[in-house]
């Protein structure tokens, strides 16, 4: 049975979040899509990482984008080394649809969007991915590499005057802090068209209340398992 679900950032709460490890969990666990985070090496690879620092997860210390990808394999999260966007891809390529994450803030990685397009040509991923940020100038940038990428908007907050914004760049899919997702909201986003990324959603509770009150939500989750029983409790 498939789970209509994303996975966020794999399954960290069982495994090293962003780590190939993690994200053969969530397809081992049947979820049908995968939400990873992706950063430029100094050499403009994208690699896989929440943080724009090393420090927090890995044996390293210091900026992603300030060592090459040789470098950044050299350090270890647990067993694994710094997956790359395209040995994620592959991993997953056929099985699951990819929600990308873009760390971009301003001008801090030159050349990314490019690079993550040429990441998902060489995969052949294009019509299993979506491509959410924070900085909605690098959506736009994105949008100008190519008509056919798909989009979404992520924010802290609500914003009930995005809906214009989000048909001038074609974007569907909107990344929504669960405070902040009222009835009255989510009325906006159906009737607009837009697909809600409802997250953190980690306790039962909140999952049995989205499952409830926003019922074509995209649930993100840390706790696979848990929802996963949900899931199939309720057939």
């Amino acid at each position: 049975m498939k789970i209509n679900a994303i996975a966020h950032r794999g399954y960290p709460a069982k495994y090293n979040e962003n780590t190939l490890q993690s994200y053969q969990a969530a397809l081992d666990l049947s979820f049908t899509q995968l939400e990873l985070d992706v950063h430029l090496s100094k050499d403009g690879i994208p690699v896989l990482m929440h943080d724009a620092t090393l420090d927090r997860l890995t044996d390293g210390s210091g900026y992603i984008k300030d060592y090459t990808l040789k470098e950044l394999k050299q350090f270890r999260i647990g067993e694994e080394t710094i997956p790359t966007l395209e040995e994620a891809l592959l991993l997953v390529r056929g099985q699951m649809a990819v929600n990308i994450d873009i760390k971009q803030t301003g001008n801090f990685y030159s050349g990314l969007e490019q690079a993550v397009l040429d990441a998902i040509h060489k995969t052949d991923m294009m019509d299993q991915v979506y491509l959410l940020s924070l900085d909605h100038f690098c959506l736009n940038n994105f949008r100008k590499l190519s008509k056919d990428v798909a989009l979404g908007v992520s924010f802290i907050g609500s914003m009930p005057y995005i809906f214009d914004y989000m048909k001038q760049i074609n974007a569907k899919y909107m990344s929504v802090k669960l405070p902040y997702i009222t009835d009255e909201y989510y009325q906006m986003m159906e009737d607009n068209g837009c697909i809600l990324v409802a997250w953190p959603i980690d306790t039962e509770e909140d999952m049995r209340l989205v499952r409830k009150r926003f019922p074509s939500a995209l649930i993100t989750t840390n706790h696979l398992e848990l929802y996963k029983s949900i899931v199939e409790n309720e057939l």
